[in-house]
C-alpha cells in the first residue's frame, strides 16, 4: 500500500478502548460535516504519531519546555507529556 505522499504504508492492528474507537468515528464524522472530506480513522491515527513524533524531536531543543517522550513509562505518562506540551503551546491555560 503506498499513502498520498508516495510512501509505502504498512499495516498494523491496534487495540482501542471502546471510547477511543468511538471517539475516531465522532472526528471522522466532524470533519465530514464541517469540511465535506473523507478522513479515515487511520489517518487520523497517523496525525496523532506525526504529532508525538514531532514533539519527541523538540524535547532535546527545548529540554525547559518538554520532555523526552523516551522518559515516559506508560501509555498514560505519555498523556500527560502531550497535555502539558499543548497546554504550553496555547499559552499556559
Amino acid at each position: 500500500m503506498k499513502s498520498t505522499n508516495g510512501e509505502r504504508l504498512e499495516r498494523y492492528n491496534v487495540l482501542l478502548e471502546r471510547h477511543e474507537s468511538e471517539w475516531l468515528d465522532q472526528l471522522v464524522e466532524e470533519i465530514q460535516t464541517r469540511t465535506g472530506a473523507k478522513v479515515s480513522r487511520s489517518e487520523i491515527v497517523r496525525a496523532g504519531i506525526a504529532g508525538m513524533r514531532e514533539l519527541h524531536r523538540l524535547a532535546p531543543e527545548c529540554p525547559s519546555r518538554f520532555a523526552p517522550l523516551a522518559s515516559c513509562r506508560r501509555g498514560s505518562d505519555l498523556v500527560v507529556m502531550i497535555v502539558l506540551a499543548l497546554r504550553w503551546a496555547i499559552g499556559g491555560r
